[in-house]
């Protein structure tokens, strides 16, 4: 049961009603117009209950009772999207689970307690797992859905926290204790069997069948059957919808990038903790602005903006998407003030277990398993075609040794080459004496020098001026890669170059072609 989700829903799309007087009525189909003094309020804060409004009563005679209450309209639709949104996460507590709007999960746990250590430690973490989603909850395990609502709603708090955990040997018992009003019948029929004096369930069980079918109609065997402590209500499963999404609205509109922050980190604990229900990873995010219509009028700009983020590994951990998505939102500049968020997962994969060990702690990401965060991040960064997998290639040219592989590229098959697209130059002549073996550091892109590459001649570079103190020759290629149509003659040097802060040693190369001169690759 989770019987402040009105009100807390509320409060997430109007934060400024937080310690006000304001009540909730849920409708089918929220429209501009104004609601209805005749419609009656589904949930109430404390402050407004301290004034002596109820739930039930209308907002005209709750007016009376507060002048100044406020009242928050709410889409019958929206509180059943979210109670879905936490049947995902309760799925990995159970093999089905369903909702009723506006405040009843149901998890069937049949065969699973034992995997968390009994049935008290499996309500106990489902209770903590809403708790962290922003959710007060009450708890309750018995032996069908329409009973465990009833001892959900109606039994005390104590000091069990809200959670109750009903034995099949205690159950016939403590459901005589039940009161009349926690039957799932219509509101009148509860109050005729109150005035009657019926005020438990064990009493219903004492009167007779007839009496009980003349008032209730066709469903009063089912009805006696639950006061008897046998539930035979179906429980209707809930399919989650294949892309997981998340969005939050609010009504004044927010300029910069850390607000979004704080709004983003509640869509990403519950969207991880939907994956984690559904046992599933996300292998890509979409997160988007929904911008303040007027403003991105003015600016000339669409009312969203779409940010895609293909991730480097599956992820489902809260820090994990968090860090990423960060990462990216903080490098996206804001074209007009925001008015919401929505985070989604167009694509999804199975999630993969990992054996636990006495050195890895559940509740943290270590070794190896920071890899795909990690990198990940670092994409959202610097820009994923900066990241990835440095591969060495066959090549004679200091600058094509080398090149990096994207880690979102699908790697293609690697294909024989025939003999005559090896890359075999037609000259390559080395001076053993010279060879200085490969560079360390390979320069973005070759620097043109003017000065003559011999002993004594002085060139800027990296904004010094050096003096060159040898020339060795190291290497020289002639129509290396003829079969591209550019074919490369070049010869190669190393020189040493004496500045203010030291001694250099690069290698530089002729154009033979050209005749210029350009240092390419440093040696440290």
């Amino acid at each position: 049961m989770l019987p402040d989700l009105l009100l807390e829903l509320a409060l997430r799309r109007q934060e400024a009603l937080r310690g006000e007087a304001f009540g909730v009525v849920l409708l089918d189909e929220v429209s501009a117009e104004e609601t209805k003094a005749s419609v009656v309020l589904d949930a109430i804060s404390p402050l407004a209950a301290s004034h002596g409004v109820q739930v039930g009563q209308s907002i005209a005679e709750a007016h009376v009772l507060s002048a100044a209450l406020r009242v928050v309209e709410l889409e019958r639709g929206s509180v059943g999207e979210e109670l879905g949104h936490l049947a995902e996460a309760a799925l990995a507590f159970g093999i089905a689970v369903a909702y009723e709007t506006p405040d009843t999960l149901w998890v069937d746990t049949s065969g699973a307690a034992h995997l968390v250590g009994g049935e008290e430690a499996l309500a106990l973490e489902l209770a903590n797992l809403m708790q962290e989603l922003g959710h007060r909850v009450r708890v309750a395990m018995a032996s069908g859905p329409k009973l465990a609502q009833a001892f959900a709603r109606w039994l005390p708090l104590g000091k069990t926290r809200g959670v109750h955990v009903i034995s099949r040997s205690d159950e016939a018992r403590r459901v005589k204790t039940l009161p009349t009003m926690a039957l799932p019948i219509a509101a009148e029929l509860r109050a005729w069997l109150v005035q009657l004096g019926v005020l438990t369930f064990g009493q219903l069980t004492e009167l007779s069948r007839a009496e009980v079918t003349a008032r209730i109609g066709e469903g009063a065997t089912w009805v006696l059957a639950l006061a008897s402590g046998h539930d035979p209500s179906p429980l209707d499963a809930y399919r989650p919808a294949v892309i997981p999404s998340e969005s939050t609205e609010w009504d004044e509109p927010v300029t910069g990038t850390q607000p979004l922050k704080f709004v983003l980190r509640g869509l990403t604990a519950r969207l991880s903790a939907r994956l984690a229900g559904r046992g599933e990873s996300a292998q890509s995010l979409e997160l988007c602005l929904a911008y303040d219509r007027s403003l991105a009028r003015l600016a000339a700009v669409q009312p969203y903006h779409n940010i895609e983020l293909q991730l480097a590994s599956p992820l489902w951990r809260e820090e994990e998407l968090f860090r990423v998505l960060t990462a990216r939102l903080e490098r996206t500049a804001l074209a007009a003030p925001c008015l919401g968020l929505t985070l989604s997962a167009p694509s999804v994969v199975r999630a993969l277990g990992r054996q636990l060990d006495l050195a890895r702690v559940i509740s943290k990401t270590t070794g190896a398993e920071l890899l795909p965060a990690l990198v990940a991040e670092l994409a959202q960064d610097i820009g994923p075609s900066r990241v990835g997998i440095l591969s060495v290639e066959d090549a004679h040219r200091p600058e094509a040794k080398t090149r990096l592989n994207p880690v979102f590229q699908r790697k293609k098959p690697r294909q024989s080459r025939k003999r005559r697209n090896q890359q075999v130059p037609l000259v390559s002549v080395k001076s053993v004496e010279g060879y200085r073996g490969e560079p360390t550091r390979l320069l973005p892109d070759p620097v043109p020098i003017e000065a003559p590459l011999r002993r004594g001649a002085t060139l800027g570079f990296d904004q010094r001026l050096y003096t060159i103190e040898q020339v060795r020759f190291a290497e020289r290629l002639d129509s290396v890669e003829w079969w591209t149509g550019r074919a490369v003659a070049r010869d190669y040097v190393w020189l040493i170059l004496a500045g203010a802060d030291g001694v250099l040693e690069a290698l530089a190369y002729v154009d033979r072609a050209t005749g210029k001169r350009y240092v390419q690759a440093l040696l440290d």
